[in-house]
């Protein structure tokens, strides 16, 4: 309750008035008063005045109770209005309070009238305080309306910008049509992924690139974006089949678009990659990598070809170049390109990294299996590994068979 309580007073009877008044300040009501004998003077004071509650007698010269509360719940409905009068019969007091009023109290038994006061104020402060909850609540719908409708719009962007990628990616049935035991295993972290594969064919060598972009989801999409651009220019207008080749003409490229490394504004992003080369008609396969190497499963063990310890981009321009590796096909080889998310997904009862060890070995357990069966096998290991852990990246894997 406030220190000092505004209560207007609708009375015509001063006797009446002081009764009341003095009922209060023996329970020690602190309260500054306006008095209102009619209907003009009760209009004028509820505006003027201001009250914090009104206590009104029944029948004044005409004017009434009823006729009052009507104006007060009209026009100030947060205002409680308490009937104090003389006599009323129950069917009245219950009319009155259907209409509005808080409670009403017989001036015979004014004991009453200060917990029936203290009532209609905590009934007040719930009021507003509801009234508050309310408004932020109807505010809280509006924001969420508001912030559904943009992730929509901003989902229905990105499965948009989804569909642009995958337009991009060569189909699984294209490596397959030239490389029948083959695979590719793709899992995007997020919608739109920073990784990206591509497929090409170039006098006569057939050329595999994987390539793991900076980030993930729309970052790196849009990376991974400039990055496939690259690798295609490099490849069919610059007439390149070379992979060191490749890496060395893109990451010039990188530095020449970018501005890597040379002002305050550069973008020190890149991208790991490994790009292949393959000769059937003389069973080569020509290999080079930027910080992702090339796995070949010969006679059941595993042979990593590492590549350099460089990304493309990133601010690394002043190095050597990068080189090659020759490899002399065998019959029943299988090679494996891929990213590093397959690898660095944490799962298992630990909930640790399988790492690269751990790829290693699986891959290895997989020798016997037909090429194309490994493709669920490797999908289905990592869900089952990973479980309730969120997918911490981007998945590539290539797999493929030459002879």
């Amino acid at each position: 309750m406030k220190e000092e309580l505004k209560i207007l007073f609708l009375e015509d009877n001063y006797d009446d008035l002081a009764l009341v008044q003095r009922a209060l300040r023996k329970s020690n009501f602190v309260f500054n008063s306006s008095h209102a004998s009619n209907k003009e003077e009760f209009v004028s004071s509820l505006s003027s005045f201001g009250p914090d509650i009104i206590l009104s007698d029944h029948t004044l010269p005409q004017f009434d109770s009823l006729s009052a509360l009507e104006i007060v719940k009209e026009q100030y409905p947060y205002i409680p209005f308490i009937l104090v009068t003389g006599s009323v019969s129950e069917e009245f007091a219950v009319k009155c309070i259907k209409g509005g009023a808080e409670d009403y109290v017989l001036k015979s038994n004014l004991l009453k009238l200060p917990s029936i006061i203290e009532n209609a104020l905590g009934k007040k402060e719930l009021k507003n305080e509801n009234i508050i909850v309310k408004n932020l609540n109807e505010k809280l719908k509006n924001a969420n309306e508001v912030i559904a409708q943009k992730n929509k719009d901003i989902t229905d962007s990105i499965n948009y910008a989804q569909r642009i990628q995958h337009a991009i990616l060569p189909s699984e049935r294209l490596l397959q049509r030239y490389f029948p035991h083959s695979f590719i295993l793709y899992k995007p972290k997020d919608i739109v992924s920073g990784d990206f594969y591509w497929f090409t064919e170039l006098n006569g060598k057939f050329i595999i690139a994987v390539c793991d972009c900076t980030g993930h989801g729309v970052p790196g999409s849009l990376l991974s974006m400039m990055g496939y651009h690259l690798l295609k220019n490099t490849v069919h207008l610059k007439n390149i089949a070379d992979p060191a080749g490749i890496l060395n003409e893109i990451n010039s490229g990188f530095s020449d678009i970018f501005g890597i490394g040379t002002n305050a504004d550069a973008i020190n992003d890149g991208m790991d990659i490994s790009v292949c080369s393959i000769d059937k008609a003389n069973s080569t396969l020509t290999f080079s990598g930027a910080k992702r190497p090339l796995y070949i499963i010969r006679n059941k063990e595993l042979i990593e070809v590492k590549g350099s310890p460089l990304p493309i981009g990133g601010g690394h321009y002043e190095r050597h170049p990068y080189k090659n590796d020759e490899i002399k096909i065998e019959k029943g080889d299988r090679y494996y390109m891929f990213t590093d998310g397959y690898a660095d997904q944490f799962g298992g009862e630990n909930h640790k990294k399988l790492k690269s060890i751990g790829l290693k070995n699986l891959l290895i357990g997989l020798a016997d299996e037909p090429v194309q069966a490994q493709k669920k096998i490797l999908g289905d290991y990592f869900e089952v590994r990973k479980s309730a852990d969120e997918q911490t990246d981007d998945v590539l894997i290539i797999g493929f068979d030459v002879i």
